[in-house]
C-alpha cells in the first residue's frame, strides 16, 4: 500500500488558498470574496498502516486547535487590526479573502517597492492588534509575518488563533523557530513580546531573523537565542525597541507601545512635514535637498571664516 493522504476541502470550499499544521483555508465557492477555514482532514484510501496512524494523530491534534480558534473569535470584538470573523459554524470559520496574502509573502515579493512610511504604519498596527487580544486574555503563541494578512489598502490584520492560549487554557502551539524563545516554557506575554521583536525586525529588513542559517539548523538558532546572541540590528530605525523585546525589558505590551509613541513624536519633531498627512507632497528627494543645502551652507561658513569674511567683533 503506497497511497498518500489526500487533504479534503471543507464543504463549500473551492480552490485551496493555504494550509498549515492544523487547518486548511479554501475560497468560498458561493461567496468568492470569502474563505472557509476548517481543521485538517484527509482521505486515507490506499495508505499504509503507519501513514494512517500518523495522519490520524495529526487530525486529532488539529481539532482542539480549531475549537480554540472558534472560542477566541467569539470572544474578540471587531477591530481594524484583527481579521474580521464573518461567521463561526460547527465545522468552519468564514473569513474575508485578502488577496494580497500574508505579510511574509508580500515582503518577499515586493520588498523593494514597500515604502518606509508603510513599514512605519505596519509596526504600530501589529502592536495594537496584540495589545487588544491581551485585553481579552488571549496569548497568540505564534506571532509571525505569516499570521498577518495584507489588505487591499496595505493595512495588516492579525489572524490564525489556532491553538492560541485564552484564559486558563494554555497554548497548544509554538512559534516558528526563528521567532521562538524558551521552547520548553509555557507561552506567555514574554514569549509573545520576544516574537514581536522578531516581527519588527522582519518588517524593517524584509528578512527573517538569522535568515542566513538554514531552516534545518534550528538548534543553532535556539542555542544563540539561549545565550543572548541575537541578529545584528545596527542601523535599523527600531533597533532599541527590537533589542528590548529580545532581552525581556518589556513586561507588558503597553511599555512597547509607549516607546513606539515616543519614537513617533521625536521623529515628527525632526521632520514634521515628511511624516504628517499634510506633507504628502514632500518626498525623500526634498529631504536630501535640504540636507545638501545645509551641508553646503556649513562649508561656505567654514571657508569664509578662513578667508576672514566672518570675524568676531569682540575686542
Amino acid at each position: 500500500m503506497n497511497g498518500y493522504p489526500l487533504m479534503l476541502r471543507p464543504d463549500g470550499g473551492s480552490r485551496m488558498i493555504a494550509f498549515g499544521t492544523t487547518g486548511i483555508v479554501c475560497q468560498n465557492s458561493c461567496h468568492t470574496e470569502q474563505v472557509i477555514k476548517a481543521p485538517l482532514k484527509y482521505k486515507l484510501d490506499g495508505c499504509s498502516a503507519d501513514v494512517i496512524e500518523r495522519t490520524l494523530d495529526g487530525e486529532e491534534f488539529a481539532r482542539p486547535c480549531f475549537e480554540r480558534e472558534k472560542i477566541i473569535y467569539k470572544t474578540l470584538p471587531k477591530d481594524p487590526n484583527i481579521l474580521n470573523c464573518i461567521e463561526v459554524t460547527d465545522d468552519c470559520i468564514h473569513l474575508p479573502f485578502l488577496r494580497l496574502g500574508n505579510l511574509r509573502d508580500y515582503l518577499e515579493n515586493h520588498d523593494r517597492q514597500v515604502q518606509a512610511q508603510t513599514r512605519e504604519q505596519w509596526i504600530p498596527m501589529a502592536v495594537d492588534a496584540i495589545a487588544l487580544i491581551y485585553r481579552f486574555g488571549v496569548i497568540h503563541a505564534d506571532i509571525s509575518t505569516r499570521n498577518f494578512l495584507v489588505a487591499d489598502d496595505l493595512s495588516i490584520k492579525l489572524c490564525d488563533f489556532s491553538g492560541s492560549a485564552i484564559g486558563a487554557e494554555s497554548a497548544l502551539v509554538l512559534e516558528e523557530d526563528r521567532y521562538q524563545i524558551a521552547p520548553d516554557s509555557p507561552r506567555s506575554i514574554a514569549t509573545d513580546i520576544f516574537a514581536l521583536g522578531c516581527l519588527i525586525f522582519e518588517i524593517s529588513t524584509g528578512l527573517r531573523p538569522y535568515h542566513e542559517i538554514c531552516d534545518d539548523d534550528y538548534q543553532e538558532i535556539e542555542r544563540r537565542y539561549s545565550i543572548g546572541h541575537f541578529p545584528s540590528v545596527d542601523g535599523l530605525p527600531y533597533r532599541k525597541i527590537i533589542h528590548k523585546c529580545w532581552t525581556g525589558q518589556y513586561t507588558d505590551v503597553s511599555q512597547l507601545k509607549d516607546d513606539l509613541q515616543k519614537r513617533d513624536r521625536s521623529t515628527r519633531l525632526f521632520l514634521p512635514a515628511f511624516f504628517s498627512g499634510s506633507g504628502a507632497g514632500v518626498t525623500m528627494a526634498w529631504v536630501l535637498s535640504l540636507t545638501t543645502s545645509t551641508l553646503a551652507a556649513g562649508f561656505l561658513f567654514w571657508w569664509s571664516s578662513r578667508r576672514g569674511y566672518w570675524r568676531s567683533t569682540d575686542g
